[in-house]
């Protein structure tokens, strides 16, 4: 039996994202794939067994990224003020922007695949704790978790929104976000404080 190679991994990959974002997910078919990564139809399945696999696979490493940034914000209130974990936030997007770009733009383009649906969950429920657990640090009991993620989703979805618009410009997306930002951050860790010791 041959061994699987990771360069051939990593180029049926980087086509992969290459081909989702040109020609969208749909009009992608692994022959397509393989023949532009200069392997045959055969081989490819080798590596990935189908196409849903590969999207799996690229959008695998965007989900590594973000659950390592939001393990890295601090979950005590005390810590860290509401207005650094939007920063923060700005700053890694602008970041995957950059280095991922194309990665992104797939992610866009697949927007109903499930798999799409399944990562914006995750992250979404990755944002989701970060923001209960944050809120648990100023009042130990009691917390309305619906509260918490309302605010969460809204805040989500409008950075999700902001992104998708501007994937294109990183410096009207960093503009975009940081006016995003100013209108969702200004004064929400006195109205958070507010609600939450109520």
């Amino acid at each position: 039996m041959q061994k699987l190679k990771e360069d051939i991994k990593q180029k049926i990959m980087e086509v992969g994202t290459l081909k989702f974002k040109k020609e969208g997910y749909d009009n992608t078919s692994m022959k397509d794939i393989a023949s532009a990564a200069g392997i045959s139809t055969g081989n490819i399945y080798r590596y990935f067994l189908t196409k849903k696999h590969l999207l799996n696979e690229i959008l695998k490493e965007l989900e590594i990224e973000i659950e390592d940034f939001f393990s890295k914000i601090p979950s005590n209130y005390e810590e860290i003020k509401s207005h650094e974990i939007f920063d923060l936030m700005i700053d890694m997007t602008l970041n995957i922007a950059e280095k991922k770009g194309d990665t992104l733009k797939v992610m866009f383009k697949c927007e109903n695949e499930n798999q799409f649906v399944e990562f914006k969950s995750k992250v979404l429920e990755m944002f989701i704790s970060k923001m209960f657990e944050i809120a648990k640090s100023i009042k130990k009991e009691n917390i309305d978790m619906t509260l918490c993620e309302a605010m969460a989703r809204a805040q989500f979805e409008g950075f999700i929104f902001i992104v998708k618009s501007n994937i294109d410009d990183t410096q009207k997306l960093k503009k975009n976000l940081m006016i995003y930002e100013k209108l969702m951050i200004e004064n929400l860790g006195e109205r958070v404080l507010e609600v939450v010791k109520k």
